[in-house]
């Protein structure tokens, strides 16, 4: 795997991601390996992921990235 893009990392935005979403950008959550579905759009998870560390690994800023994307206000008024 590449060192940029740590499976913490990884696995820490995808699950922030299903809190906001219902599901993962990767649907088997609890299986990042072989056995696992790859992620449905894998650059934004390696993007979110890199922005994840550079913020500090910080929650609360991911939660506001995830809540000011055009994604999430799109759903947000369609539901």
């Amino acid at each position: 795997s590449d060192p940029s893009h740590p499976l913490v990392a990884r696995v820490m935005v995808n699950r922030i991601w299903q809190g906001h979403f219902g599901e993962g950008l990767v649907r088997t959550p609890n299986d990042f390996g072989r056995q696992g579905e790859a992620p449905t759009h894998p650059e934004l998870l390696d993007w979110l992921a890199t922005e994840f560390i550079q913020q500090g690994w910080s929650i609360k800023k991911m939660h506001r990235l995830i809540m000011l994307s055009k994604t999430y206000q799109t759903v947000s008024v369609a539901a």
